[in-house]
């Protein structure tokens, strides 16, 4: 294993060179860190690739080495990782974004509910709610389409669409009566309860890619708006009715008591729902 002291000894080398952007052979290395050859080129293979280059028969350090701290420098030794990690640059185009706004009373039933559209059994559960006939019909699939297939297209949207959803809170306040005066509130019977309600309110929020490809960009058109196909539609159009189906209904339902429940849909088109309580 490399001393701790040569590691530190390569760091301010390699530091040195990467400001002063000059070059170094595996023998300048080799005597400044007190490795032999054999070390110091497997160290430069193994180790040090991210951030040395080779240019002719000498060595470059990369820019990128001036953000990198000596803590994790040493971790390329103890552990054996890269320091950097490569991405692949995925694109969706089309998307659709939902926020609930929900009241956080029940926040447990609230995340109960949500985690359990991340299983199977409770996906089949919701399908059998909601029946295969209205699947097909709000879907507008055939009526040969089987029961097996719209099963199967359901788990096939949850697995590809929906990965997870984020929640952040928010505090505010609301009218919770018809618009009144100052007088007319002082003089209300108490039993009416307070005219402006302060609430936490829960933030859910999911963003559903409807296509995705790969990165292109030219540097004419990375700013202008993509134009969205026929295709991208016609699935915006199905993921909005899965997800509402699926999702929105799915969480209304542990809301209790609560006046209205609203639910913001951006990304391909602006969308304002809301679920008024029914007077009886």
């Amino acid at each position: 294993m490399t001393k701790p002291h040569n590691i530190q000894e390569t760091f301010a080398f390699l530091i040195q060179h990467a400001q002063k952007k000059t070059s170094f052979s595996t023998q300048v290395l080799a005597n400044k860190t007190g490795w032999d050859i054999a070390e110091t080129e497997e160290n430069i293979v193994n180790q040090l690739s991210d951030l040395i280059e080779k240019k002719g028969e000498e060595y470059l350090v990369k820019p990128e080495m001036l953000r990198v701290r000596l803590s994790d420098f040493k971790e390329l030794f103890y552990q054996k990782k890269r320091l950097f990690t490569d991405y692949l640059l995925e694109v969706s185009p089309s998307i659709l974004i939902y926020e609930f706004f929900m009241p956080l009373s029940r926040e447990d039933r609230l995340r109960e509910a949500l985690d359990n559209l991340f299983y199977r059994d409770t996906i089949e559960q919701r399908i059998h709610e909601i029946g295969f006939d209205q699947i097909r019909t709000g879907l507008g699939l055939a009526t040969e389409y089987t029961d097996e297939s719209i099963r199967q297209l359901v788990f096939d949207f949850m697995e590809s669409t929906i990965g997870g959803y984020s929640i952040y809170m928010v505090n505010g306040r609301y009218r919770a009566d018809q618009l009144a005066s100052r007088a007319e509130v002082v003089k209300r019977p108490f039993a009416y309860g307070p005219y402006i309600v302060d609430e936490t309110t829960a933030i859910v929020r999911f963003i559903l890619p409807v296509e995705k490809e790969a990165a292109k960009f030219s540097h004419g058109n990375i700013l202008e708006p993509a134009p969205v196909s026929i295709a991208a539609q016609k699935r915006a159009e199905l993921v909005r009715w899965l997800f509402l189906n699926f999702f929105a209904e799915a969480l209304i339902r542990v809301v209790q008591n609560e006046d209205e429940i609203w639910l913001l849909e951006s990304g391909m088109r602006s969308t304002f729902y809301r679920w008024i309580k029914r007077e009886d």
